[in-house]
């Protein structure tokens, strides 16, 4: 079947076919089984021999033929008079009560508006008859069930509803699921995607459907390719511009160096200089972060984090003292050594980032804490200063690509591009680790990384 709505349709129809004609076959079923008592008795011996026990007898002679009638007699036979009642005091089944009393109200609103004439009365569906003492009697003559026959005749009607509600359960379920199934997996991959892995795509056995979801997810696809093709280009852009501007910069810094020897060094070129500098850098961050978009997961090799990490911080401690960053220490503390898979490079550059980054915003004779710990299969480092912290509006966009935040904008000292930790955390990512911030309840930034620890290999 090529079209969803068509599917939805027939679904919805089929229940209610199935419902419908449940319900028209038990009550022709019930209906048909009364037509032939009533055709069968009605005008048979029975109603002239109770007839005939009425005209001799009164009401005593009809009751005692009432009683008189056979335990083995196929039908259920019923007198009752004016007010309802049956002449033996036998319970009456509801359904003769409903029917005597829709022929009462029926009568009722005869003569009411007065339409019973003398000479003319209505058609009576039910069998009466009259005593000597103008006694009117109605007679109903019903089909007999057994006990068995009557619990069989109940529980068909409990079956028949089961079944109804069975066949219209599967139906439904299966409606559900041929809609809710490709929603879960059109979810997966949108989320996937929103994630970064752009390369994700619904699978083949959705995109040969021959219904609008088949044509949804040719379509999720092409969307997803023209993203994927628009992200390279972009990263490739990227990376061609950082490397068309090195070419200028070092002519730049030649020519900065020429006019020293001439005129002798001057303020302005110091101001050159810095300025190249910072450009150099800027350079240098905008083709690492594309470089992480490139390289192949399958070259990751084994990596003993504390180290690592060792080096890490015994390099910042170095540039604190050549830098001149004054009195800010960096303590480094660890309980586990775990081993991770990935890229020395790149993990050493984010770390180098993140913990750059709390050095330069640690006050004078601050410290910068750096622990490294396991958590499960994780392993945990934490890098703590004692800064002024980050707006809590703020923390969310601290990893986006040159964002820096209001106070670092207000300071002149702290001149960074907004690139380091989006670059730790694309570098981290690539790690399938993660990255967060938050504020210390006593003033400073926390930075936490877990990254996933690599299984031991006997």
């Amino acid at each position: 079947m090529r079209s969803l709505l068509v599917r939805i349709f027939l679904s919805f129809w089929l229940i209610i076919a199935i419902s419908i004609g449940l319900a028209a076959g038990g009550g022709y079923y019930y209906a048909e089984r009364m037509r032939q008592a009533f055709e069968n008795y009605e005008i048979s011996d029975t109603v002239i021999a109770a007839s005939n026990a009425l005209e001799s007898s009164g009401r005593p002679g009809l009751e005692a033929w009432l009683g008189d009638l056979p335990s083995n007699y196929p039908v259920n036979v019923f007198v009752l008079d004016r007010q309802g009642k049956d002449v033996l005091g036998r319970t009456v089944p509801g359904r003769i009560e409903r029917a005597i009393r829709r022929f009462d109200q029926r009568r009722d609103s005869h003569r009411e508006h007065g339409r019973e004439r003398r000479n003319l009365r209505p058609a009576r569906p039910l069998t009466q008859l009259v005593g000597p003492d103008d006694e009117l009697y109605t007679l109903f003559v019903v089909p007999k069930y057994s006990v068995y026959g009557e619990w069989v005749r109940e529980q068909t009607r409990v079956l028949l509803l089961l079944l109804a509600l069975m066949v219209s359960a599967i139906v439904s379920y299966a409606l559900a699921r041929a809609i809710t199934r490709p929603v879960h997996k059109f979810r997966e991959a949108t989320v996937s995607i929103a994630e970064g892995h752009l390369n994700t795509r619904v699978s083949d056995s959705m995109t040969q459907r021959k219904d609008e979801i088949g044509l949804l997810a040719q379509d999720f696809n092409s969307m997803a390719d023209k993203l994927q093709r628009s992200a390279q280009q972009q990263v490739e852009l990227s990376r061609n511009i950082s490397h068309e501007l090195r070419s200028p910069l070092a002519r730049l810094r030649v020519a900065l160096e020429l006019a020293r020897r001439q005129t002798g060094d001057l303020a302005e070129f110091v101001r050159i200089e810095t300025e190249a500098e910072r450009l150099d850098s800027l350079i240098g961050q905008i083709l690492s972060y594309s470089r992480l978009e490139t390289r192949d997961q399958d070259e990751s090799t084994p990596i003993k984090l504390a180290e690592l990490l060792a080096e890490v911080v015994e390099d910042v401690r170095f540039e604190c003292r050549s830098e001149g960053v004054q009195g800010v220490t960096v303590d480094f503390n660890q309980d586990q050594e775990p081993l991770v898979s990935g890229f020395a490079g790149e993990l050493t550059s984010a770390l180098e980032n993140v913990l750059r980054n709390a050095v330069h915003h640690s006050p004078k004779g601050g410290s910068v804490t750096v622990e490294l710990s396991s958590v499960g299969e994780q392993a945990r480092i934490t890098i703590e200063d004692q800064g002024t912290g980050v707006a809590d509006e703020e923390l969310a966009n601290m990893f986006e690509p040159f964002f820096r935040t209001r106070s670092a904008l207000a300071t002149p000292e702290l001149h960074g591009t907004g690139l380091g930790l989006a670059i730790a955390k694309r570098a981290i990512e690539k790690h399938s680790g993660t990255i967060r911030a938050s504020n210390r309840a006593n003033g400073g930034l926390r930075i936490e990384i877990e990254l996933p620890v690599r299984p031991a290999v006997d």
